[in-house]
């Protein structure tokens, strides 16, 4: 019998590995994985240039507004009738409607970006959110994200997690890395990312089961 349209969301701590544990999920069922994909589909939709989606990516307006002042003041890009855009289908509304058209086309793992609150009344969505120990993301960040020394690894991880939750309390009636705000909070430094992705392709399974 064939599944049912489902959505795994993932909401993760900088260094926790949920980026990594969203593509083998998304292997482990064979569906589509977005995170930085869906920046440039809704740049491309929207007509705005990708780089004002990315100084937005998981920003508060506030964060936003600054990022775009000191880019046109270096002179660096140009936007589309960026006034308009800004005032009425504003960057997060225009991602917003890129993350329902995904969810709507199958099923598919998304990363990040408040997509299990705009997908809230989706009757298939599977929120989640991964943390880890402070020692597994400090050399994670060191690893993949170009630290150079742990100092420097806790300063990006801190400042990325604020940015992060701030971005996430600004556009939901949610808490940021709550257990209350998702179904399932997960710590994957216990079974690290093949196992953490194993254990939530079988809650997922679980949970597609009892709307069969």
């Amino acid at each position: 019998m064939k599944n049912p349209r489902f959505v795994i969301t993932i909401g993760r701590q900088f260094g926790s590995g949920g980026r990594e544990i969203g593509r083998r999920l998304a292997d482990l069922f064979a569906i589509p994985y977005y995170d930085k994909e869906l920046i440039a589909t809704a740049s491309k939709e929207s007509g705005l240039d990708p780089e004002y989606f990315e100084k937005a990516d998981e920003k508060v307006p506030s964060t936003l507004m600054q990022a775009l002042s000191a880019s046109l003041m270096m002179g660096s890009g140009a936007m589309r009738n960026p006034g308009n855009a800004l005032a009425g289908e504003n960057i997060f509304k225009f991602q917003s409607d890129v993350i329902r058209e995904v969810a709507a086309a199958g099923s598919c793992v998304i990363v990040g970006r408040c997509a299990d609150y705009i997908l809230r009344d989706e009757p298939l969505c599977i929120s989640t959110f991964i943390y880890a120990s402070d020692d597994d993301r400090i050399a994670r960040i060191m690893r993949c994200h170009g630290a150079q020394t742990p100092k420097e690894a806790i300063e990006m991880m801190r400042r990325t997690d604020r940015k992060r939750a701030a971005y996430y309390d600004f556009y939901t009636d949610k808490r940021w890395g709550a257990a209350t705000s998702y179904d399932l909070c997960i710590d994957s430094s216990i079974l690290g990312v093949d196992q953490t992705a194993e254990l939530l392709r079988d809650y997922t399974a679980r949970r597609i089961a009892t709307v069969r």
